[in-house]
């Protein structure tokens, strides 16, 4: 029964790890394979709940990385918008506007 209880601190300590959300999100499958075959090399964990537990690792990170990109994603949103900067599709017109008005005034001044 004590080995139980050693079981159910260690993956409460991976879930509580896992849930801090970066550190899962940039958890590889090599980091994640390390700490559960230390694991079960400590006999907290066997084999498969081993590979159970890597597989949800690296699903909830997936989760977390995509929640954090979008996250950015906003943020990055409202600070331009803030900011009130000029978009690409905007600066592009403006480019090729002033591209045209060089070629009109060059031929103007040579013609």
């Amino acid at each position: 029964m004590a080995d139980q209880s050693k079981i159910t601190s260690w993956r409460e300590l991976l879930e509580k790890t896992i849930e801090l959300g970066l550190g899962a999100a940039l958890l590889t499958k090599e980091a994640a394979s390390k700490l559960v075959d230390d694991l079960v090399k400590r006999g907290a964990v066997t084999r498969d709940e081993g590979k159970k537990l890597v597989d949800q690792m690296l699903e909830k990170g997936r989760g977390q990385k995509e929640k954090m990109e979008t996250f950015v994603a906003e943020v990055a949103e409202r600070v331009v918008n803030r900011a009130d900067l000029a978009r690409r599709p905007s600066v592009e017109d403006l480019e090729r506007r002033v591209a045209a008005l060089e070629e009109r005034l060059k031929q103007e001044q040579g013609g």
